[in-house]
């Protein structure tokens, strides 16, 4: 056991695989939308395909909320904070698309917005997630 460290599951919530078809879209017009990975009342991840170029000057629209949509469920406007975003180098690359994952941290949702989102988890999730080891 000398040199392995223990991972320490810090999450308040239990994590779901998220159906097939199950996407979520960063809000207002910021074009970041993709497939939902894993999801919990506490947050999600998903990728997407990063379609900002490299000598894009323009300016980034504010990342205010994120909505969530799979067949016949949708849940809007859902506030959060990022955790991290990072390109996905060891995904098959069939043209000069970037893949991204980005983990995202729900914040200060109103009740209805919780009520909502446990709609839609129970509705939209396949299994729970095995925690690292």
């Amino acid at each position: 056991m000398v040199g392995r460290k223990r991972t320490i599951e810090r999450r308040k919530h239990k994590r779901y695989k998220a159906v097939e078809g199950a996407y979520a879209a960063i809000s207002p017009n910021s074009h970041k939308l993709g497939q939902v990975i894993d999801i919990s009342m506490g947050g999600l991840s998903f990728k997407y395909i990063d379609t900002t170029s490299d000598d894009a000057d323009f300016e980034q629209s504010p990342e205010e909320s994120i909505f969530l949509s799979s067949m016949g469920y949708y849940v809007g406007d859902l506030p959060f904070k990022t955790i991290s975003d990072y390109e996905i180098t060891n995904a098959p690359s069939f043209s000069s698309m970037k893949i991204r994952k980005r983990h995202v941290q729900f914040t200060d949702l109103s009740f209805k917005q919780l009520f909502d989102l446990d709609y839609y988890l129970r509705n939209n999730v396949s299994e729970q997630v095995e925690k690292l080891s």
